[in-house]
This record gives C-alpha cells, sequence and structure tokens, in this order.
C-alpha cells in the first residue's frame, strides 16, 4: 500500500478534487485537514459560493444539525453550516464576533459542538473525532490569531508558484495577493 488508503479505496482526497476544480486553496487545505465521513461534495460546492473573496476558510467539519447532516466552516470572519442536499439561500451564516461561547465535547468517538450566541445555542453533532473541540477553540480564538505566523514574503513566493503551477485560479491568486500586500 504505498498510495496509502485513498490509492487503496481508489478515491482521490477530497482536497485533490477541489484543486482540479480550481476551488479556492483555503478551502481545498481545510478539506484536506478535515474527516468526512459521507460524500461532501455538495455542500462543499455551495460553502464555495458562499465564501466572500476577503475571507479565509480555518476549519471545516461535517456534521448534524437537528436532522439534516452538513458542512460547517469557520472562516476569519464567520461560521456558516450548508446542509445536504438544501438551497444555498438556506445557509445558516453566524459572525464571530457573535459568538459569545463555544464547546465542544466528544463521546465514543463522535463529537459534539455547542456555539452560543445572543440568540441562542446553535448544535452541531454526530461530528467524527475530536473535531468539535477543535472547532470551539478556534472559534473562541481571535481571527488574526487563528492561523499560524507565516512570512507575507514567504507566503507571496509559494502563491506565486502555485499559481504558475496552475494549482490556483488567477481570480484567488490576485484576492489573495492583495492580501498579503495588506501585511507587507
Amino acid at each position: 500500500m504505498d498510495g496509502g488508503i485513498f490509492t487503496w479505496l481508489r478515491r482521490t482526497p477530497v482536497g485533490e478534487q477541489l484543486r482540479a476544480a480550481q476551488v479556492r486553496e483555503d478551502l481545498a487545505e481545510a478539506a484536506d485537514q478535515a474527516a468526512f465521513g459521507r460524500p461532501v461534495d455538495g455542500e462543499l460546492a455551495i460553502l464555495a459560493g458562499l465564501l466572500e473573496p476577503d475571507e479565509i476558510v480555518q476549519q471545516l467539519l461535517e456534521g448534524r444539525r437537528g436532522k439534516v447532516s452538513g458542512l460547517m466552516a469557520l472562516t476569519s470572519r464567520r461560521i456558516l453550516f450548508t446542509a445536504e442536499g438544501a438551497d444555498p439561500r438556506a445557509a445558516l451564516i453566524i459572525h464571530r464576533a457573535d459568538v459569545v461561547d463555544a464547546r465542544g465535547q466528544t463521546h465514543r468517538g463522535l463529537g459534539s459542538l455547542i456555539l452560543t450566541t445572543g440568540s441562542g445555542d446553535l448544535v452541531v453533532d454526530q461530528i467524527l473525532g475530536t473535531q468539535a473541540e477543535t472547532f470551539a477553540e478556534n472559534t473562541l480564538r481571535a481571527p488574526t490569531e487563528a492561523g499560524p505566523a507565516v512570512d507575507p514574503l514567504t507566503a507571496l513566493a509559494e502563491l506565486r508558484a502555485r499559481h504558475q503551477a496552475g494549482d490556483v485560479g488567477d481570480a484567488e491568486f490576485e484576492a489573495r495577493k492583495r492580501q498579503l500586500f495588506e501585511q507587507i
């Protein structure tokens, strides 16, 4: 099994599928770090359409809200939940500034996430592993602290190389390049 479990199962990892479809790199990276128990292609497509050019996807997780499975994303500005098979206009969107508290817990391999806002609690459960706890911690962390400190010039060089290699599309390249220039 020199190609890993995905080669053995003959499935391409979600992050690679997103890169092949020219989807934003931050979304592909977050998908690489997430554990999915079912195909989430529909929710990823909806999520990609909801993202603003100036926000960065920091974490994805698959879970269930009420009786509906879906995909939850933590970005630098918002938290989004897109339900399986739902209309994109039905996506739940919470601004990070509105989150008062976030708690994650794991029991027998499945996690629950509780986000408290001024208008009540949002509960998402059936989350694989400890992703709920990590999501809660990342939610409470200030957005500027959410990612590791990276030298903007190094990040710009990497971005240019990925753009030239075709891994990053023109629109995403321009948006991320603008963000990096603001940090220099």
